[in-house]
């Protein structure tokens, strides 16, 4: 199982969603009474959908052979061998030989993650997940000579998330318009 790093306190957010979607729903339905029993959990579905998107799927995943980051738009893919560094000085940031990506669930230094192990979970800092991290890390090859006859390729893998956006926005609007109607 790999090692995942989580934002508790966005995770936090999501339950409370949660619970204020469960809620609406009851609240509506005693409100409104079963006329509206179509447009009532509308707006509820999409706050539970946008706490799921947004707040509790992100996360960090450490394979053996791989550094998984879960944002809301994708999920990136990174052979170890591709990640150069990880930085810390505006949030949790992943340095390649592509570039940075700056990861969702630490966009600041202050924000608070908890590293989830088999054994349980360990709250940390965003530097504290960074070292995390950077144990993976393996040190540069240095090359003396010719280069190796075969190579293997070492993927940084992409898979957009559409299907969750574009049902966010659809959801979005839906729920306007069944709240106007209500």
């Amino acid at each position: 199982m790999p090692v995942r790093i989580v934002a508790t306190s966005m995770r936090r957010f999501a339950i409370a969603l949660w619970v204020v979607a469960v809620a609406l729903v009851v609240i509506g339905l005693v409100t409104n009474g079963p006329r509206a029993a179509l447009l009532v959990p509308v707006p509820s579905l999409f706050t539970a959908w946008f706490a799921w998107v947004v707040l509790w799927r992100p996360r960090i995943e450490l394979h053996e052979d791989a550094l998984v980051i879960v944002d809301v738009r994708r999920t990136t893919r990174f052979a170890w061998r591709r990640v150069q560094d990880v930085r810390t000085k505006y949030g949790l940031e992943v340095v390649t030989d592509q570039g940075e990506q700056r990861v969702w669930i630490a966009p600041r230094s202050t924000a608070r993650l908890a590293v989830v192990r088999p054994g349980g979970t360990v709250p940390v800092s965003v530097e504290g997940a960074a070292d995390e991290v950077r144990a993976f890390v393996p040190a540069p090859v240095v090359h003396d000579g010719a280069p190796p006859a075969t190579v293997t390729a070492a993927p940084i893998v992409h898979r957009v998330h559409g299907w969750a956006v574009t049902a966010l926005v659809v959801l979005g609007i839906a729920a306007s318009l069944a709240g106007a109607r209500l």
